[in-house]
């Protein structure tokens, strides 16, 4: 019985009492986990995927007196947010989850290239929730993602090494396409549905893409090797404004433009890729045309597109 003027009974009762609101609490925090996890997996409407989303990859369930085994990580919702809006956009099927069970941790295959690649995401440690979208054989970080700064980098320096190199044994042409075409979709999903600012860099098929090269200071000789390259298939490079530009015709209507930018635009030598119907990319130019690739590949230091700064 609590005597009020024995301060040992109501110090026993106090903590009693302290543990049994730490455990209701613990245990409504739980419950607000399970909403969120309904929520992510059920809801037809993009806003609440992306505020699950966000809430889950900073969502801490357990507590002093409530633990929860089998927890996923933070950025496993990000997959889990990924594969959604994909679903939402009418294309879930085009990738699959893996659970891994000893650690409790998401994998994503696509399945346009099978077996060939599994991606997860990683924390990029900067203190905003950004998290990279990584090839887990390679450690090729793919593209990077923020929900709270509302944005998608991709990076040429993985989509070259994955998608130009390594599986060019393994994948044929058509399903690297449709794998990167899928990377493409969700990036326009994320801006028709949230406003998202995404650089799809080499991937980009407007013709307005600017595809800056890491040198900004391209050398003549690299030029006079493309100019050698396009004879031997019978393409004539062709050269304008005083050197400052060189024009490549290939087969349907696609034009490539090698041009230096004014002195008042940062971004020095580039490449555009223009045709009518605006759905050629500089990586699919690559995957298409072998002189293209092997003159991007063997002088890879000089023609990398840049990517983000900020982010890679």
């Amino acid at each position: 019985m609590i005597n009020e003027n024995d301060p040992a009974t109501l110090s026993a009762s106090g903590r009693l009492l302290a543990y049994n609101d730490a455990v209701k609490t613990g245990l409504a925090t739980g419950e607000r986990f399970t909403k969120l996890m309904d929520q992510l997996i059920n809801t037809t409407v993009p806003q609440e995927l992306a505020q699950a989303a966000s809430e889950l990859s900073t969502f801490v369930l357990d507590s002093e007196f409530v633990t929860f085994p089998h927890q996923y990580g933070a950025a496993d919702y990000y997959l889990l947010f990924m594969s959604r809006m994909l679903e939402l956009h009418n294309q879930g099927d085009e990738v699959a989850l893996v659970s891994h069970e000893g650690s409790h941790h998401l994998t994503q295959q696509i399945v346009a290239i099978a077996d060939s690649g599994s991606f997860a995401f990683e924390s990029a440690n900067d203190g905003t929730g950004g998290v990279y979208y990584t090839e887990q054989l390679t450690g090729e970080r793919v593209f990077y993602l923020n929900l709270q700064r509302q944005m998608m980098r991709i990076n040429s320096v993985a989509i070259t090494n994955l998608f130009v190199v390594a599986y060019a044994a393994s994948v044929d042409e058509a399903q690297r396409l449709a794998a990167t075409q899928l990377l493409i979709d969700f990036g326009q999903a994320l801006k028709t549905d949230f406003g998202y600012s995404v650089d799809f860099n080499l991937l980009d098929t407007t013709n307005s893409e600017f595809y800056a090269f890491q040198n900004a200071q391209l050398s003549s000789d690299i030029l006079d090797k493309l100019f050698v390259a396009a004879a031997s298939e019978d393409y004539m490079l062709m050269h304008e404004g005083h050197g400052q530009a060189a024009i490549l015709q290939l087969p349907g209507d696609v034009v490539l433009k090698l041009t230096n930018k004014p002195s008042s635009a940062p971004e020095g030598w580039g490449l555009y890729v223009q045709d009518s119907e605006q759905n050629v990319s500089w990586l699919k130019v690559l995957l298409s045309y072998d002189f293209l690739r092997q003159w991007y590949l063997d002088n890879i230091n000089d023609l990398q597109i840049r990517s983000d700064n900020l982010v890679f």
